[in-house]
């Protein structure tokens, strides 16, 4: 049984989904307002249980009683971090066009670290 996704990681995405539905409309007026300040195209949420220093706090898990803080980022930054490798930004890009009706999500967590998309 060779599966992608561990049962600890499965978990986390679970939470990270329930957490997503309830902080919807937030995370949308953080995505909208990157874009519309003209700061990025390629808004990132970052989805964390500790603090960290990678990108701005909009959401703070114990204001808002979830189990993620979420930070605002984007792909542009991630890349001068080398987070998203220079020559992974094109495919990067195209992967975030093609969702573009998803918000992009950074899960940073000691058990696992991955992008995904959840629908807006």
């Amino acid at each position: 049984m060779n599966n992608k996704i561990k049962p600890n990681e499965q978990e986390l995405l679970q939470t990270l989904d329930g957490d997503i539905k309830i902080l919807k409309k937030e995370l949308n007026e953080t995505a909208k307002a990157i874009v519309d300040g003209g700061y990025s195209k390629f808004p990132i949420i970052l989805a964390h249980e500790e603090d960290i220093m990678i990108a701005q706090k909009v959401i703070d898990n114990k204001e808002y009683k979830t189990s993620f803080s979420f930070s605002a980022s984007t792909m542009e930054e991630l890349v001068a971090r080398n987070i998203i490798l220079d020559d992974r930004k094109d495919a990067f890009e195209k992967q975030f066009l093609a969702h573009k009706d998803s918000f992009c999500i950074l899960l940073v967590h000691k058990e696992s670290m991955k992008f995904i998309f959840s629908k807006k």
